[in-house]
């Protein structure tokens, strides 16, 4: 499970950062396809938020193909975005 934090003076809109903090979460392979994002009500209750907001999120990942709301059972991952290649890494980490 994904644990999700809030910099209020970011100045970045709270919808964006729970979106953001998911792609990191995908890239660094916390998330794998298949796997259920935390509810709206968890995420409400975690954060103190507006449900329209983490709404708004799991929207803008929808939109991006990687997490697919399913009714009655919540939201799960799809894919990982696009990424450096393998090779890309190999460069970086030397």
């Amino acid at each position: 499970m994904i644990t999700l934090r809030l910099d209020t003076k970011s100045g970045v809109p709270p919808y964006l950062q729970i979106a953001q903090q998911i792609r990191h979460a995908l890239v660094a392979r916390v998330l794998k396809p298949g796997d259920q994002l935390p509810t709206v009500k968890q995420v409400v209750t975690q954060l103190g938020i507006n449900p329209n907001t983490v709404f708004k999120a799991y929207r803008e990942l929808e939109h991006e193909g990687l997490v697919e709301g399913r009714p009655g059972a919540g939201t799960f991952v799809l894919r990982r975005p696009p990424g450096p290649t393998s090779g890309a890494h190999a460069s970086l980490a030397r």
